[in-house]
């Protein structure tokens, strides 16, 4: 009896030794980590712009969002972009206060009434329109270059 007991404990603690490590090398747990982390945007890769594209639709479908952008910089702070957006309005915020080489220093928000994805030869571009308050009819707001995508 001892021996069968003796034999039950070792492939216990076998299994609870070797669990955590089969969930976090087989990433078990990566779907959930993606998805929370699906709405903070920062290498403006392929993935991130498979996410715009979800912003963009979403909006023309009327149903509400939120992401976040941060821009990269080369020698400086990033821009970080703050996007709510409820169905009927997009609120485009633009924060460079962390960039050491902006000036003004500022957070302006944008609310507009249309949002849309520009694709040239050369880059992709994120730009609202329909915004009031004296700004142009169309406002390029975020542009990423396709040679950057991974």
């Amino acid at each position: 009896m001892n021996k069968k007991l003796a034999i039950v404990l070792m492939g216990v603690a076998f299994l609870a030794g070797f669990m955590p490590y089969a969930v976090v090398k087989t990433h078990w747990f990566q779907p959930s980590v993606v998805q929370a982390n699906a709405d903070i945007l920062v290498n403006l890769d392929q993935r991130d712009l498979k996410r715009l594209d979800e912003l963009v639709d979403r909006f023309n479908r009327a149903q509400g969002d939120y992401l976040m952008v941060i821009s990269p910089t080369i020698d400086s702070g990033p821009w970080i972009h703050d996007v709510h957006t409820d169905g009927t309005q997009i609120a485009w915020t633009v924060d460079n206060t962390r960039d050491a080489h902006s000036s003004p220093k500022q957070q302006q928000t944008y609310k507009c009434a249309s949002i849309e994805k520009i694709e040239t030869t050369e880059r992709y571009g994120i730009q609202l329109s329909e915004c009031g308050g004296g700004q142009g009819d169309k406002l390029p707001i975020l542009d990423i270059e396709k040679n950057s995508e991974r």
